[in-house]
């Protein structure tokens, strides 16, 4: 059985969760930016108990601007690594590396989407 993932995208607007599993999204949320969480620990607290609910460790990765403080998010050790414990294993990727990952698209000339399914 294939472990569930969650995926974060903290922003300074909004926090965005997506956990999943082998048989799809099981738990999808919008919050407030994790600037103004109640506490410090409520993001590592939500995903210890989906790992306890779920009886195995989440693979996680958070994705973050770069105006945020990835230590807020409670997920980061002090020299902003990830951290591993019992109920997850985090992986902090900034937010302007997963979008330089897109390959640019030019437009103008109409759908190309026939070409580029031929492309493969």
């Amino acid at each position: 059985m294939a472990g569930m993932r969650a995926t974060i995208t903290a922003t300074a607007k909004q926090t965005r969760i997506l956990i999943a599993d082998e048989g799809g999204d099981r738990l999808i949320a919008r919050l407030e930016p994790l600037s103004s969480a109640a506490h410090g620990r409520a993001l590592p607290t939500l995903l210890e108990a989906l790992a306890l609910w779920h009886g195995e460790a989440l693979s996680v990765v958070i994705y973050v601007d770069e105006s945020f403080d990835w230590a807020r998010s409670g997920l980061a050790d002090a020299l902003g690594f990830g951290l591993q414990t019992l109920f997850y294993q985090v992986e902090i990727v900034p937010l302007e590396a997963s979008r330089r990952l897109r390959p640019k698209r030019l437009s103008g000339l109409g759908s190309f989407a026939s070409e580029r399914r031929r492309l493969g």
